[in-house]
């Protein structure tokens, strides 16, 4: 399940053009990652019981109250540094730092329930945490599209870069939405009844 804490606005980024256009030479842009991994416990010795655990520890969340397991993403665009390159106003470098964080349940009851229900825990968590990790990857593939996309964005030095901000506004919202649209694609799809992870959470439910 997908949560976005934190994501810089294409104004906010912005912002500082307006204040001081400077001539800088290029430097090195970078995203820098950081990934985490938290865990909640849950109990139960059979399938039902273990989803009552979830539905009362899990993470909270606003779509579904408490969700299995959850990939929380902030992206925050520092150290932006503008010029003048010909006839443009560019960015020169940007450093995108993007921090992710994978919450799962751990179960502390396992030693206690027989061999089919924790054989259909460990299916069920392995395709968990895939879910979740197709999460973190389409975070860090749209943090390095960022990077990039924001360092082909320009206005014109013969408007006094004015047209920096309204051009560059569009140019970022687009990605932006971009992005939220895939995440919560994923998780329609995976949300869908057919699924694998649907298939291998109805098991688990039925394990005694």
């Amino acid at each position: 399940m997908f949560k976005l804490i934190k994501l810089a606005t294409a104004g906010a980024l912005l912002a500082a053009f307006v204040i001081a256009p400077a001539l800088v030479k290029p430097a090195d842009a970078k995203v820098v990652i950081n990934e985490r991994t938290k865990y909640y416990s849950v109990t139960g010795r059979n399938g039902k019981a273990l989803f009552r655990s979830i539905k009362r520890r899990g993470p909270k969340h606003r779509m579904t109250g408490h969700a299995i397991a959850t990939t929380t993403t902030s992206i925050k665009v520092r150290d932006m540094k503008f010029g003048i390159r010909g006839r443009n106003c560019v960015v020169e470098n940007v450093n995108v730092f993007v921090d992710i964080t994978y919450k799962y349940p751990r179960w502390r009851d396992r030693r206690r329930a027989n061999a089919d229900v924790r054989k259909a825990w460990d299916a069920f968590e392995v395709r968990v945490k895939k879910h979740e990790e197709t999460h973190g990857r389409i975070s860090r593939e749209y943090a390095r599209g960022l990077e990039k996309k924001l360092k082909t964005l320009f206005g014109r030095k013969s408007r006094g870069c004015k047209d920096f901000g309204k051009f560059s506004e569009r140019r970022l919202k687009q990605a932006y939405v971009a992005f939220q649209k895939r995440q919560y694609n994923f998780d329609r799809r995976e949300g869908s009844a057919r699924s694998r992870i649907r298939r291998l959470q109805a098991a688990l439910q039925e394990a005694r």
